[in-house]
């Protein structure tokens, strides 16, 4: 990995957006990775199928949380729908890495996962 884009990262780890609890949300999940004991809820506002808002809470190691802010990032003003078929390499995308570690897998898709379960809810109702 790049000098700039570990720096990035770091940075955005001490700094995450969309971090805290919104104030108005209708569907929030939990995750978990066992791996580095990531632990986060994510809460969406969702109105017609459309992300309105998107925010997390919890603690975890720099991959978990800033896979979980740029998830919310690119949630926002998106159809949930479009999170059934992302998978890792979407993740790494949005984080800028290639090829994550094995070991690091479950970090980077905590958040995914948990949106996933969102997701499954809303269409399920």
């Amino acid at each position: 990995m790049e000098d700039d884009k570990f720096y990035e990262l770091v940075e955005l780890y001490r700094n995450p957006e969309h971090y805290g609890k919104l104030s108005k949300y209708n569907y929030s999940e939990n995750g978990y990775s066992p791996s580095c004991g990531d632990k986060f809820s994510v809460y969406l506002d969702v109105e017609n199928g459309i992300v309105k808002d998107a925010s997390f809470d919890g603690k975890g190691c720099v991959i978990s949380t800033v896979s979980l802010s740029k998830l919310c990032s690119f949630l926002i003003g998106k159809p949930l729908k479009e999170i059934e078929k992302m998978e890792l390499k979407d993740v790494e995308s949005l984080l800028g890495i290639e090829d994550i570690s094995i070991s690091r897998v479950k970090c980077a898709t905590v958040g995914l996962d948990a949106v996933k379960k969102v997701y499954k809810e809303v269409k399920g109702s």
